[in-house]
């Protein structure tokens, strides 16, 4: 954990930065305060989450009791300098980004460390404050937020082949958040401040941009809607325009979008973080579903940046960063469960 008066130092600098004080200052603007970020459902239905701002990851049984929680902060194998990317493979391993240590940590099931790796730089191979991690098939897909490229490992670390660039051209990134592989090996990335998300085939060749408004979405069909309408709290809709906190917007548009999670279905949400809310997008980027805005009432967000789905439920688990919770929701975007993150266990 950042100490309370160097947090205010911190944040007052990053705020000179601009887009750093955006993606930070919610975990930086309360010391103590919970702030989940990644979230990961294995085929138990446990629910792991990473805690930003407390250095711990927590595990939560299907019902939402509290089954472990480990960490602290520090740089040793099992400590955490602000996890942030969680995810899980089939044989529950489980994989997490130690953000501002630059490295990736894996973990059994029951919270022991078993390696890690990553140094931080711009060289090939290196991590520079990393984001979201995916696993597929053996390969882990990290989205190397500031270097602008996703990097591909061996569940050993050894680097296979990254993908990427600084820039808003096809294929390129400006800061990419998320990352996720869907059940046919297609990957997607969230590019946080181009506002959408890529899609890539599982060799890394650009496909498509999702996410984008409709007059600028290639492979939509839909005509906008020009006539503000309201959205009820909280709002689930499929139509062409949302409400949010940025006011009524076309709903296809993203703004600063985080994480990301691929269904069964070949399915893409993706956790909506300027626009306080999760939307569910087809492959081809059509709307399919979009819920929340920003509050704190069920199925509403505050700047969530995690989003996962339980592959034997279609539960959709979101990390409510702003409302230190998690929430749980129907496949169809209906709240029916939220869990406060616990308090700090001594020794965690």
């Amino acid at each position: 954990m950042i100490p309370s008066t160097f947090r205010a130092l911190l944040l007052a600098a990053l705020a000179s930065l601009g887009w750093w004080a955006h993606v930070f200052a919610a975990d930086l603007s309360s010391a103590g305060t919970p702030a989940p970020a990644g979230i990961a459902v294995d085929g138990e239905g446990n629910v792991y989450v990473s805690d930003y701002a407390l250095d711990r990851m927590v595990k939560f049984g299907p019902d939402g009791s509290v089954l472990s929680q480990w960490g602290g902060t520090g740089s040793a194998l099992g400590q955490f300098n602000s996890p942030f990317g969680v995810a899980i493979d089939a044989s529950n391993t489980l994989f997490v980004v130690d953000q501002l240590n630059n490295r990736v940590q894996r973990f059994a099931a029951d919270g022991t460390a078993l390696s890690a790796w990553g140094t931080a730089g711009a060289a090939a191979g290196d991590l520079r404050t990393p984001f979201g991690v995916a696993v597929n098939g053996g390969r882990v897909y990290v989205a190397d937020f500031g270097n602008d490229r996703v990097e591909v490992f061996g569940q050993d670390g050894s680097l296979l082949s990254t993908l990427g660039g600084r820039g808003s051209g096809d294929g390129q990134f400006q800061r990419p958040a998320g990352v996720a592989v869907g059940p046919d090996g297609t990957l997607y990335v969230t590019d946080h401040f181009n506002d959408r998300v890529q899609r890539f085939s599982g060799e890394g060749r650009f496909q498509a941009q999702l996410g984008v408004p409709l007059l600028a979405a290639a492979t939509s069909t839909t005509t906008p809607t020009p006539v503000a309408t309201s959205v009820p709290t909280p709002s689930v809709t499929a139509t062409p325009t949302a409400s949010t906190s940025a006011g009524v917007v076309d709903a296809n548009q993203l703004r600063r979008p985080e994480g990301i999670v691929v269904d069964r279905d070949g399915d893409v949400w993706v956790a909506d973080y300027g626009h306080d809310r999760v939307v569910k997008l087809a492959a081809d980027g059509r709307l399919l579903l979009s819920w929340g805005n920003r509050g704190s009432a069920p199925g509403e967000f505050l700047g969530p940046k995690g989003v996962a789905i339980d592959p034997s439920t279609g539960r959709v688990y979101v990390a409510d960063t702003g409302n230190a919770r998690v929430q749980r929701l129907a496949p169809d975007g209906t709240p029916d469960a939220s869990w406060a993150m616990p308090p700090l266990q001594s020794g965690s």
